[in-house]
């Protein structure tokens, strides 16, 4: 946990912090593996999203990994979400599907589809790698 230093004033404030939203996501996440836009009210923009679902995966990988949270209760969570999305999300050609736009709120980049390109289609991209390479230092 090199990222936190441990004369951080502040570090347990983050590692508590990290801990009570790991809990919180881990408590909404949907059947199939994703989240959804708002993760407490599927009919508002409910449906599968990836950039989130991706950075959710980056985070609980990354706790696993570093030791903050258990791999027993989080590794089922997180190989949910990374194999959902490899399944729904990758098109066969690489381009990745369900990304949210850009926009001052959810309303702004809907609807999240699989074929829509989003206006800011890098960032979905990053988010799905970052959230790879975590995955991948779990082995």
């Amino acid at each position: 946990m090199d990222e936190i230093p441990t004369n951080e004033k502040h570090r347990a404030d983050y590692i508590n912090d990290f801990l009570t939203m790991s809990r919180a996501i881990k408590n909404c996440q949907r059947t199939d593996g994703f989240w959804n836009v708002s993760m407490h009210d599927e009919s508002n923009f409910g449906g599968k999203e990836t950039s989130g679902t991706a950075l959710f995966v980056y985070g609980m990988a990354w706790g696993v990994r570093n030791g903050l949270l258990d791999k027993k209760e989080y590794l089922p969570v997180l190989l949910k979400a990374w194999n959902a999305m490899v399944k729904d999300a990758v098109h066969p050609n690489g381009f990745l599907g369900l990304v949210q736009g850009t926009g001052k709120e959810p309303k702004d980049s809907q609807p999240v589809t699989y074929d829509k390109v989003p206006d800011f289609e890098d960032f979905g991209v990053g988010c799905f790698l970052l959230a790879g390479s975590e995955v991948y230092k779990l082995n």
